[in-house]
Parts: structure tokens; sequence; C-alpha cells
């Protein structure tokens, strides 16, 4: 796993440390694990832009949205320009990865408080 930061807040997990961590749990080898994940991909790729909703329960829809054309300032010269209108990949987290990041900050922010009480914060 990578991190961004010292603190090491912030972990990164990269295809192939996403690889070796559902081929540990699935007691698959890691060639089978990779092909596994790049079918899973390409599936979700497919379904999207054939404008299918892509869903995965517990766990989240990968969908097609559309986006308003929109007016913006021009960073040269500062002309107003107009963004016009497009399709994007949209993900609706599901039921059971929600809870999982609830359950993830609440278990952050009662160690910021531990930390906090004992006086030995950063």
């Amino acid at each position: 796993m990578r991190t961004n930061s010292p603190d090491r807040e912030h972990v990164v997990v990269g295809k192939d440390e996403l690889i070796h961590q559902i081929a540990a749990k699935a007691g698959m080898n890691l060639k089978e694990t990779n092909k596994v994940i790049d079918a899973f991909t390409e599936v979700v790729r497919e379904g999207v832009a054939k404008g299918y909703e892509v869903r995965l329960m517990g766990f989240g829809t990968w969908n097609l949205r559309d986006v308003a054309p929109r007016r913006v300032k021009s960073i040269r010269g500062g002309a107003q320009i107009t963004i016009p209108a497009r399709k994007r990949v949209g993900f609706s987290v599901g039921a059971v990865l929600s809870q999982a990041a609830l359950d993830a900050s609440a278990g952050r922010s009662s160690k910021k408080t531990d930390t906090q009480r004992s006086g030995t914060g950063r």
C-alpha cells in the first residue's frame, strides 16, 4: 500500500495490492485474480458505455449521467465561455460500503479524541 502523506492517514490501495488482497481472501493465485479484476472492470466499462446501470448490491451502482452545459469565466482574458453538455460516469455508494465508511470515520474520530485526551497529540 502506498501513502500520500507522512502521517499515513491517506492510504492508496493500487491494483497490485488489490490483486494480492483478493487472491489471499479468495484462495486464488495472482494470475487468476488479475484476470477476474480485468474482466470485472471490462464488464462495468462496457455496460456503462451502452447506457446500462451496473449494480453490485450493497457495494454501489455505476451509470451514465447527463451534465448540463454551463457558463464559466475563462482563465485567459476573463471572457465567459460555455462548456457544452456531456455525459459522465456516476457512482452511487451502496448500503454496505456506506456503512463501512461510517464505521471507519467513527473509529478515526474516537482515536483523535483519545490522543487529544492523553495530551500526546501531534
